[in-house]
């Protein structure tokens, strides 16, 4: 069985089998509403990671992506993005109104050129995009 974190237990593990694969199958489709639905039916944390990744990385929209995150369970993912909301609070507010020592920890993290944060990726992730990138010649 796919990973979920908790079974729903007013479905079958056929019926969230199912959910499971008509999400994927919706995402793949472009339809994220859909894929919310399925997802959420059937409490399939990858799904709800991979829809925080889609709205956090292609749309640019992280309060949506956070939302995803923390039903997912997504520590890791939710904590970096407290780390920006600090950084972010911090420049808006100015970094002068905060206790050096607050912000620190957070500007030793790697931050590319748009300003995002570097997050550890699977290295099998990793391989896997880049083989999909490589089959359709970008590099």
């Amino acid at each position: 069985m796919e990973k979920s974190s908790k079974p729903n237990p007013n479905y079958t593990k056929q019926q969230i089998l199912e959910f499971i694969q008509k999400g994927k199958e919706a995402f793949k489709k472009k339809d994220y509403r859909l894929a919310k639905e399925y997802f959420l039916k059937a409490n399939y944390k990858e799904g709800l990671i991979q829809l925080g990744d889609y709205y956090m990385y292609e749309k640019r929209l992280p309060l949506l992506a956070y939302g995803y995150y923390k039903k997912a369970g997504a520590t890791e993912k939710v904590e970096d993005l407290h780390r920006r909301m600090i950084l972010a609070l911090g420049k808006w507010i100015g970094e002068d109104k905060i206790k050096p020592e607050s912000l620190q920890k957070f500007k030793t993290q790697q931050i590319d050129k748009d300003g995002w944060i570097k997050v550890n990726v699977d290295p099998k992730l990793l391989e896997t995009a880049r083989n999909i990138l490589k089959k359709y010649g970008i590099q």
